[in-house]
């Protein structure tokens, strides 16, 4: 009954505020395939699979969206506010 009501609560459970901003400033992996490096992301996120926390992959994929969103945006305002 409880075991239950903790995979429903997992289930449901939104990220924080402090760990979708983690996801939105760094978006990027930093590993490659000669040196391979787990990010805390990418090993956050594995948890989140792990133990089942659907919302948190949901709203941890958006908010690497946006980061990737928001990088890409910067240079694009800077060269149409210098010219």
């Amino acid at each position: 009954m409880k075991e239950e009501k903790n995979k429903t609560n997992r289930k449901l459970t939104p990220l924080t505020f402090k760990e979708k901003i983690s996801f939105f400033l760094f978006p990027f992996g930093y590993g490659s395939d000669l040196f391979p490096i787990k990010d805390i992301n990418d090993s956050e996120l594995e948890r989140f699979k792990k133990y089942g926390f659907d919302k948190k992959i949901e709203d941890a994929i958006v908010a690497k969206k946006l980061g990737i969103i928001f990088y890409l945006l910067i240079p694009l305002i800077l060269l149409l506010s210098t010219s």
